[in-house]
């Protein structure tokens, strides 16, 4: 009886407070925190449009650019331009009616712009005016809520500098709309939008294009205990246009799905799952599917097991290659000196054209070693390996998918398989959407058992950018091959007296091969001796490397040697520099080709105030080969940049030499320019 009169009572409450609201229709209803009493206040009014902060800027600009060039047979083009811009900036951030509802944030520039432009390359001397816009709007609609929408356009054009070539005027547009819905137990993203890059090249003529059309979804689920699940799919459509790329048009549907489930008494153990879709149409259609199964098990702190299991097919030009790949492997540590390392395995590749196959069985075993010793540390490394392989005749190209790389101070890269496709390369960016052009961005040149893929200077790509490689192996008879290698690593680092922070090494890899065919003479095996010994010195701000390297091998042997030194100073708290000498010989003994590469870099920043920045940037690189395909290249960049409040003038200077045996060109470009805040 006194349960229900106490129910009673709390539903008559409710009732009460619920009339209260129809009689004050402006009162809200605010609970206290710590379970007080019901406060009655004044409802907050939804605003048409609010304005929480707002700046304007305005800007002037002037940029001016010259290009001469001479080609092998003395013919000479010039072009020269000028560039003026003023601009007028103003952005900020507002709602409406609750920066909850709809919060926005606005930044917006007008620019007039007046350009002079005189060309022999395009045969026109005119000048032009014209107005740009750019513009990033953002608007996320109830940012707070379990399932914020978030709508925006943006558009940029900008100058990008490119080492040893002219400059290229950039413009991005992109409009798109992103909702996500979240969850303790689930969030998903979608995001809808439509991308497009167009790059110029006012000197060089050159052009691109890239239009893509995307939608994206992206989710997440973490159901009770140790299981995750998370998935990523994403359909675009893209065209690509212009001098600079391969002209192509293409869709491409790309999933992943990605299951891990850890258990044991600690959750020591893992097990993880994961399934990629891929199809792609266009210049280079692709369909792939890739399953990876991953089993690892954590018997003891210092042992563990790894079990794998691949599955990957793919299909390129009617040509469909089925992969199965099994490998068990483990760790052991033994204290914290010594690591041993194994693993057993096998493989079966399929190819439905011809019926090929390929069996494989392989292993390895390794250890690492290291001690401490009077006055350093030495470390040692030993491993051992074995692959054995069947092949039936093969009439059809297998496709190596994706394969990275990247191109460090040498410049170029190594693609080491027999019997590779030289017209079949493919490369991309890392988001394999950009298609680089053989001869405009990249050469490649053909030795016994690789083949050497080089950038050139002025081209697309990037020092030090990592790239994806795609080639095909041409058709091989049925054989049969055994190989057995194995190696050996001794490094030995002072850490204390007088030569602290020197490091002699030496490495040596030997290999074995023995090849068999049916039916047809037997092929050379690729037996090898690569032996590789030098020196780390680390003094002070310098970083000194000298290394030589002999290969002796049956295919493409070769002598290499390496001089490289880093130098790095902090000079005080206004000022640092920094250097980089880089001097590699190359001479292939077989093909009696000897190639040389000596790169210079450094980098000088200063400070004279907290008004005043200053920087300079020098690149020379010299490359000179046997066979005539002689280059020196230089390139200097010069930055001022002064701030005091809200006012603000830079200006830069950019001065780029490329002489070679078909083109000698020089690249300048002088900005200045001065904004003001208000």
């Amino acid at each position: 009886m006194m349960d229900r009169e106490r129910s009673n009572l709390g539903y008559l409450r409710t009732l009460l407070a619920a009339l209260s609201l129809c009689i004050i229709p402006t009162a809200s209803i605010i609970y206290a925190q710590d379970g007080g009493p019901v406060i009655i206040g004044q409802r907050e009014r939804l605003k048409l449009f609010g304005l929480e902060s707002f700046q304007a800027e305005i800007e002037a600009y002037w940029r001016s650019l010259n290009n001469e060039s001479t080609d092998a047979l003395g013919v000479k083009t010039k072009t020269t331009e000028s560039l003026f811009r003023e601009t007028l900036h103003f952005g900020g951030v507002g709602y409406f009616g609750d920066p909850n509802l709809v919060n926005l944030d606005l930044n917006v520039s007008l620019q007039l712009a007046q350009e002079d432009i005189d060309s022999d390359a395009i045969g026109e001397s005119n000048r032009t005016s014209e107005t740009i816009n750019e513009y990033d709007v953002t608007a996320v609609i109830l940012q707070r809520s379990d399932s914020p929408l978030t709508i925006y356009s943006r558009r940029s054009q900008v100058l990008l500098s490119r080492q040893f070539a002219d400059s290229l005027d950039s413009i991005s547009i992109e409009h798109g709309a992103r909702l996500s819905l979240r969850s303790d137990f689930m969030s998903n993203q979608f995001q809808l939008y439509r991308r497009e890059q167009r790059q110029t090249g006012r000197f060089s003529g050159t052009d691109s294009e890239i239009i893509q059309d995307t939608f994206a979804w992206q989710g997440r689920i973490r159901p009770a205990g140790n299981h995750r699940l998370w998935w990523d799919y994403t359909f675009s459509n893209v065209d690509e246009t212009g001098q600079i790329l391969t002209p192509n048009n293409f869709t491409r549907h790309d999933a992943f799905v990605n299951h891990t489930y850890d258990f044991g008494s600690d959750s020591q153990h893992n097990i993880r799952s994961s399934l990629r879709l891929f199809k792609e149409s266009g210049s280079f259609p692709v369909d792939r599917i890739r399953l990876d199964e991953s089993l690892r098990m954590q018997h003891t702190d210092s042992f563990e097991t790894k079990y794998v299991y691949i599955y990957d097919q793919q299909s390129r030009r009617n040509n469909n290659q089925s992969l199965h790949r099994g490998a068990a492997s483990f760790r052991h540590e033994l204290f914290d000196s010594l690591t041993t390392t194994g693993q057993l395995g096998s493989s079966l590749l399929s190819i439905d054209e011809g019926g090929f196959d390929s069996t494989q069985y392989f292993g390895d075993l390794g250890a690492k070693y290291q001690k401490l010793m009077p006055k350093g540390i030495f470390y040692a490394t030993a491993n051992i390996n074995f692959n054995h392989q069947d092949d039936s005749e093969r009439g059809s190209s297998i496709f190596i998918t994706d394969e990275p790389h990247t191109f460090g101070t040498s410049g170029f890269i190594q693609l080491s398989r027999r019997n590779i496709v030289p017209g079949s390369i493919v490369i991309t960016d890392l988001t394999g959407l950009i298609t680089y052009t053989l001869t405009t961005d990249y050469t490649i040149r053909i030795f016994g058992d690789s083949i050497e893929v080089s950038r050139v200077l002025a081209g697309n790509i990037a020092p030090g950018q990592s790239v994806l490689v795609t080639y095909e192996i041409g058709p091989e008879p049925e054989s049969t091959t055994d190989t057995i290698g194995y190696g050996i690593t001794l490094r030995y680092r002072f850490t204390e007296g007088p030569l602290r922070g020197l490091s002699s090494y030496i490495r040596y890899r030997d290999q074995s091969q023995d090849r068999s065919n049916v039916g047809f003479s037997t092929f050379t095996g690729n037996d090898f001796n690569d032996l590789v010994f030098g020196l780390d010195y680390d003094i002070g701000r310098f970083s000194l490397t000298a290394e030589h390297q002999i290969h002796d091998s049956t295919l493409s042997p070769f002598n290499s040697t390496r001089f490289e030194g880093r130098y790095i100073n902090r000079i005080n708290s206004r000022s640092s520099f920094s250097a980089n000498a880089f001097y590699q010989i190359t001479d292939r003994t077989n093909e009696d080709i000897e190639t040389a590469i000596t790169n210079l870099t450094g980098r000088w920043t200063y400070r004279t105030s907290k008004k005043l920045r200053s920087s300079i940037v020098g690149t020379w690189r010299h490359e000179d080969d046997s066979t005539g395909t002689n280059s020196d290249a230089f390139d200097l960049s010069i930055d001022l940049n002064w701030r005091h409040r809200q006012t603000f003038i830079y200006c830069s200077l950019k001065n780029s030499i490329i002489n070679s045996d078909t083109r000698d060109s020089t690249f300048q470009t002088f900005t200045f320019g001065a904004s003001r805040k208000f």
